[in-house]
């Protein structure tokens, strides 16, 4: 069959799913492809891809430069989760309250949204699909990082240390109770898979090299299982899976959601920069804080001295309170404070209509769940022409 690919004027593209599953199974494979590549199929019209879900073993069987595969490659792809539009547009149909919902606890990718159902209330689905105990999502985390790293339990410590809120170095060095250099050598292998990030202020000239860095999990699924599954296995595997739904799960999934929340918003607000809906031309965009003040995106161009402020509230009847308090803090931001055209923009799942009229009429963006639903419908039917 091959053979007469040669002749071909159409290249062949001939794709191989979860390589490493071949590895495993013999670890000589690496070298049999290198070998197949050099002598028979560079030299037909074909397109080789091998893809696989374990990072680790796709860098040390193909990337690395100990590989057999080394330096046949033309390029490399990872994959990250789905954002948030890009889900919707499988799920056009979904509520887009409960679509946020969704997205906050199982992140982008497709294979976590398979085990929830549209049928289903967003508490019922955690409580069959999640916390219980022959469910697929119940070990997946552990499954996952068992198979990626060494040393599983240090990395477990982390994460959940930074998931509950510990997202300084310091604090998490406290919290290990471990050296800060081995910590540090533990958050970059994290960093590597994207399973955490780091972030600095947007305002940072020097991002690099600031002090005021912090980690996050940056993947929502990583950090609900962290946040609710991981901390709470004892009661769940004793049978217990009611009391952690109820004590430990719903007091707080609304206030999780909200973190989340500000991740889509800031996916909106690129949408919005790309397709001019903003007063500015954007730059920079990010959080910002300092010790005791926090604004949840700002978006900055740096040649015209203009900055937007956003607050992010999920939550329902947002109103003047909210305003005057972003603005307050944005007093706190020194960035080219004496030249700069500042902007407010809101977000929230509804706004008080008193304080919308009034923000409309004082050039003040507010974007509700409405807005955003409509926004990402048409961003669904643009890409269809």
């Amino acid at each position: 069959k091959l053979k007469d690919e040669k002749h071909r004027n159409e290249k062949l593209i001939f794709v191989i799913d979860e390589f490493p599953y071949l590895v495993h199974s013999n670890k000589a494979m690496a070298s049999l492809f290198q070998k197949g590549w050099d002598e028979y199929l560079k030299e037909l019209n074909i397109f080789l891809i091998l893809c696989g879900s374990s990072i680790s073993m796709m860098e040390k069987e193909i990337l690395s430069y100990e590989s057999p595969l080394y330096g046949r490659r033309t390029g490399q792809m990872m994959l990250q989760p789905m954002k948030f539009a890009e889900m919707m547009q499988f799920f056009p149909e979904l509520d887009m309250e409960k679509a946020v919902m969704f997205y906050s606890i199982l992140g982008g990718t497709p294979e976590y949204w398979k085990q929830f159902s549209d049928d289903m209330g967003v508490i019922e689905n955690i409580k069959e699909n999640v916390i219980r105990r022959d469910a697929f999502l119940y070990n997946e985390i552990e499954f996952i990082l068992r198979e990626e790293l060494r040393e599983p339990k240090n990395y477990f410590s982390i994460i959940k240390s930074i998931s509950f809120g510990k997202t300084k170095l310091n604090e998490i060095v406290m919290e290990m109770g471990i050296e800060r250099g081995t910590v540090s050598k533990y958050l970059e292998t994290l960093e590597g898979p994207k399973i955490i990030k780091r972030e600095v202020p947007a305002t940072e000239k020097h991002p690099l090299k600031s002090r005021k860095g912090i980690y996050i999990v940056d993947d929502n699924f990583f950090n609900f299982w962290f946040r609710f599954v991981y901390p709470n296995k004892g009661y769940i595997e004793e049978g217990r899976a009611e009391y952690v739904l109820n004590e430990k799960i719903k007091p707080n999934l609304n206030a999780f959601a909200g973190l989340c929340f500000e991740d889509i918003c800031r996916e909106i607000l690129v949408v919005m920069d790309v397709r001019g809906k903003m007063p500015f031309k954007g730059g920079e965009i990010g959080r910002w804080w300092n010790k005791d003040k926090e604004i949840d995106i700002i978006i900055k161009n740096d040649k015209t001295s203009e900055i937007m402020f956003c607050e992010c509230k999920w939550k329902d009847n947002v109103g003047f309170d909210v305003l005057e308090e972003l603005k307050k803090k944005a007093d706190f931001v020194e960035w080219n404070k004496e030249k700069r055209m500042a902007y407010f923009m809101l977000f929230a799942k509804s706004f008080d209509p008193e304080f919308k009229k009034h923000s409309e009429e004082n050039n003040i963006l507010c974007i509700d769940i409405k807005y955003i639903e409509n926004f990402l419908k048409q961003k669904i039917e643009s890409q269809r022409y």
